[in-house]
């Protein structure tokens, strides 16, 4: 009987012990500004596309200057970054200046990026003290690059920047100004969890989408550009409900003057949509959606 006992006892700890290790680890995020985000997970820090300076804007939130010297001086929450990542180098991404002093104080981060970033930092006088923390990835259009960096994961994918048409004084004719940016998406994994930055990629074709295997791994995070308000579903919504399949999205690109919410973002392209409302709300996910807890 005693060992019977002990044989229950034994299996109900280690069935427990095995559910433990089975959850996914806690997954925090902080919405910097625009598409800036901190994101930490299993003790492990990627700050993607925050590193830009504060400026007059009506079109974007901007991370306010006590945000900005957090960030350059590499002080809390913005110490130990493993990886700072850069999406392209549109001034509401990255900032050249802040990068290399985030860089200078914060010295085992390394910096993922395309390689007009790395150009654009190459002209300051403190570039030899930050050369060999850049990993400047430039693949063929429509191809990724994989590598791990501090035991994270990144799929780095080039693919086009999103259009904007301007016409050309000379000619009269509508040019894509962004046809020529050298853009990254990326995918980071870590510790089981795996989480989507979209930059400001156009998302206009499914098939293409389907092509880089969107969809055949779980991702537990989409960090994907508004969409309009509307009755319908856009285009973009239709892509990352049916073929990205994230757990979670949260929308970025917004407008200071964007309502936070009752917008058919909350459709169900995905169980949960998030609504940024202000720079530096953070949230920590813990479990699947429904199990949220936002600070």
């Amino acid at each position: 009987m005693y060992l019977g006992r002990m044989a229950l006892l034994i299996s109900v700890l280690v069935l427990g012990g095995c559910t433990e290790q089975e959850q996914p680890a806690p997954l925090g995020v902080t919405y910097v500004a625009n598409d800036g985000f901190l994101i930490e997970c299993a003790d492990k820090k990627t700050l993607i596309d925050a590193l830009f300076d504060n400026f007059e804007s009506d079109w974007c939130f901007v991370p306010p200057d006590s945000v900005v010297d957090l960030m350059v001086r590499a002080q809390s929450p913005f110490d130990d970054i493993d990886i700072i990542a850069v999406t392209h180098a549109h001034v509401d991404h990255f900032n050249a200046k802040s990068v290399i002093d985030h860089l200078r104080h914060n010295r085992s981060g390394i910096l993922v990026c395309p390689p007009e970033v790395a150009q654009a930092l190459a002209g300051s006088a403190y570039y030899e003290e930050i050369r060999d923390r850049i990993r400047a990835v430039c693949p063929p259009p429509d191809s990724a690059v994989t590598m791990t960096i501090a035991g994270v994961t990144i799929k780095a994918r080039r693919t086009a920047h999103g259009p904007y048409y301007e016409e050309d004084q000379s000619t009269g004719v509508s040019v894509d100004r962004h046809r020529n940016v050298q853009h990254l998406e990326y995918l980071f994994s870590v510790a089981g969890r795996v989480v989507y930055h979209s930059g400001d990629a156009g998302m206009h074709d499914l098939l293409k989408y389907t092509a880089y295997g969107y969809g055949a791994d779980s991702i537990d995070l989409a960090f994907v550009q508004w969409w309009s308000a509307g009755e319908m579903l856009t285009f973009r919504q239709k892509l990352v409900r049916d073929v990205i399949h994230p757990e979670r999205v949260i929308l970025m690109h917004l407008s200071p003057g964007r309502k936070p919410g009752g917008h058919p973002e909350q459709q169900p392209v995905a169980k949960e949509v998030i609504v940024p409302q202000y720079p530096m709300q953070g949230w920590v996910f813990r479990a699947r959606p429904g199990a949220a807890e936002g600070e």
